[in-house]
This record gives C-alpha cells, sequence and structure tokens, in this order.
C-alpha cells in the first residue's frame, strides 16, 4: 500500500509542479510526474530502512519533499530546443 501511495504523491507533486513552475522545461509533459513518483518511492523505501513499520507523517513529508527534490531537478534537462533559429545556408 505504501508503494501506491508513494506514485501518488509523487505523481501529484510533479504534475503540479509541471504547470505552476514558470521555468524551462522539457518537452515531455510525463518527465515531471514520473520523475516525481520515482523521488517519493525512494523515500518510501528510505523511510522503511531507517524508521519503524507504519504509515506516518514523517514519511508523507520525506515523499513529499523527495517527490519536489526530483521534479526540480528536471528543470535543469535540457528541452531538446537550442533556442537559437536553424541557419539556411
Amino acid at each position: 500500500m505504501n508503494f501506491v501511495v508513494a506514485v501518488l504523491i509523487g505523481a501529484v507533486i510533479g504534475l503540479a509542479a509541471w504547470f505552476l513552475v514558470p521555468a524551462k522545461r522539457p518537452s515531455a509533459i510525463w518527465i515531471g510526474p514520473v520523475a516525481g513518483a520515482v523521488g517519493a518511492v525512494i523515500a518510501s523505501a528510505i523511510a522503511t530502512v531507517v524508521s519503524a513499520p507504519g504509515y506516518g507523517i514523517k514519511e508523507i513529508a520525506l515523499q513529499v519533499a523527495l517527490a519536489a527534490a526530483a521534479v526540480v531537478g528536471t528543470m535543469f534537462l535540457p528541452s531538446g530546443q537550442s533556442g537559437q533559429p536553424a541557419k539556411s545556408e
């Protein structure tokens, strides 16, 4: 169950950040939610290893923080567009 909740938290954080942050973005819209989900799943694994079993507020906070960090990391990916017009000769 923790895995499903982690993926949902990460996807929601990723999608919200994609639309709310006015910044240079990669060309694919799915990168934000996927990065958020991966960050939240990693946070869930860390919380499982470090803390006692059970789903608590600390694990949710860690999932949100790592999902947001993963989405911010996608902002630094190249967009596939050079920003310069193509040269025609």
